[in-house]
């Protein structure tokens, strides 16, 4: 039980803050000695369920207008409804039509220290560029970056690319205000994770649990996951205001080289 809550604290911490929660996962269910794919695959989606759970009580003041008739009367607030529905799009069909091929990277963790090294990468240089674009409020996004940016979430499926890292920078490099591209970033989750989660019980009830699975301990890693998640998005959005995403950019260079160099030193 304890790995799972190992494991949920390490969702919940690495799911917001743009440094890859599945790559970090990965990781740590490589070097604990969890090479069961089936396995670690339901880990990973019970995980992000957790995740999701606490961004919509973080933005349940955003969310609520949605379910009554008056909230849709408001235009900015349909208009980012139907941006959401626009850049979900392409993630559902990069995720749908390339998802044996990302499932099959949760197995080479190789693969996983290169994807948080470029993830890095894209955080250093967004913060650098950032500053030559405009600043944008949410509502008066254009139809074509809110694709642009559903693509940059649907690439973010291969471990070790953080989807919030990723969905951040594009929506900064594209003219959005830091805090909006933060939320545009967390309310794009949900379809996402929330659909994933969907498919990903729908093959469960086909195949049934796995054997070596531990459901309590799943159940206690998830909550974890949603306590710790919450936090983090509050430090995120205190993180962005504050223009540093550079921090991170450091500390994914140091796990992914030291993780790599490990990888190689035990020939796994």
């Amino acid at each position: 039980m304890f790995s799972y809550i190992f494991q949920g604290i390490l969702q919940g911490l690495t799911e917001f803050l743009p440094v890859s929660s599945s790559g970090h996962l990965t990781l740590f269910q490589h070097f604990s000695g969890s090479h069961d794919l089936e396995t670690n695959m339901l880990t990973d989606i019970s995980l992000h369920f957790g995740t999701l759970l606490a961004v919509i009580f973080f933005f349940r003041a955003d969310l609520l207008p949605y379910f009554t008739p008056a909230g849709w009367k408001d235009a900015a607030r349909r208009r980012v409804a139907f941006l959401i529905i626009a850049g979900s799009i392409p993630t559902a069909i990069i995720g749908l039509s390339f998802k044996k091929n990302f499932e099959a990277l949760f197995s080479m963790p190789r693969a996983v220290c290169i994807a948080l090294f470029l993830t890095g990468t894209i955080l250093l240089i967004s913060e650098k560029l950032k500053k030559h674009s405009s600043q944008t409020e949410l509502c008066k996004l254009s139809w074509f970056r809110s694709l642009a940016i559903g693509v940059a979430q649907g690439l973010a499926i291969t471990p070790g690319i953080s989807r919030s890292g990723s969905t951040i920078a594009a929506g900064l490099l594209l003219g959005l205000k830091g805090e909006e591209a933060a939320k545009f970033s967390f309310l794009l989750m949900i379809p996402a994770v929330g659909g994933a989660t969907l498919l990903e019980f729908k093959d469960l009830a086909k195949t049934g649990l796995p054997a070596n699975l531990d459901l309590t301990g799943l159940v206690s890693g998830t909550l974890a996951a949603t306590l710790t998640g919450f936090l983090a998005l509050k430090f995120l959005v205190y993180i962005i205001k504050e223009q540093k995403l550079s921090y991170f950019s450091y500390y994914l260079f140091l796990v992914s080289i030291t993780s790599f160099i490990l990888i190689q030193f035990a020939g796994k």
